[in-house]
């Protein structure tokens, strides 16, 4: 094999193994993003203090963790195709909104947004391909 078709070869993994990252860090920031949407902006959490969207606690490999509505972009960011991240919402009654309590019915934020999931992921890999 000349040192010519190596370096094609080389170049085109370096260039998937890139393309697939954003791929995987955008599908993500997007499914967080969705769950993280107001109902007044067409999403499913509903805000009245900011409480529930500031409790997203984001946390990288088991070490990097960062609480906060929009900190999850910064986790994300530094974020390796074999890396593993972790989000959740810490406020006491993210469960409740979540899944329906007392007589509510759920808002189902972050299951709505995982079920996007699959369709986020398409259409990023649309945009880099």
């Amino acid at each position: 094999m000349t040192e010519t078709i190596r370096a094609q070869i080389r170049f085109r993994t370096d260039k998937a193994w890139r393309n697939a990252e954003l791929i995987m860090r955008q599908t993500i920031q997007d499914t967080i993003g969705d769950a993280q949407t107001p109902t007044a902006q067409g999403g499913r959490m509903r805000v009245d203090t900011g409480f529930l969207r500031n409790s997203l606690n984001t946390s990288l490999m088991g070490s990097t963790s960062i609480s906060g509505a929009d900190a999850y972009v910064l986790v994300i960011a530094g974020m390796k195709i074999t890396d593993t991240l972790v989000a959740g919402w810490t406020a006491s009654y993210a469960a409740p909104r979540e899944y329906g309590a007392r007589g509510q019915a759920p808002d189902y934020f972050m299951r709505g947004a995982a079920m996007k999931f699959q369709a986020f992921g398409r259409a990023n890999l649309a945009k880099v391909t």
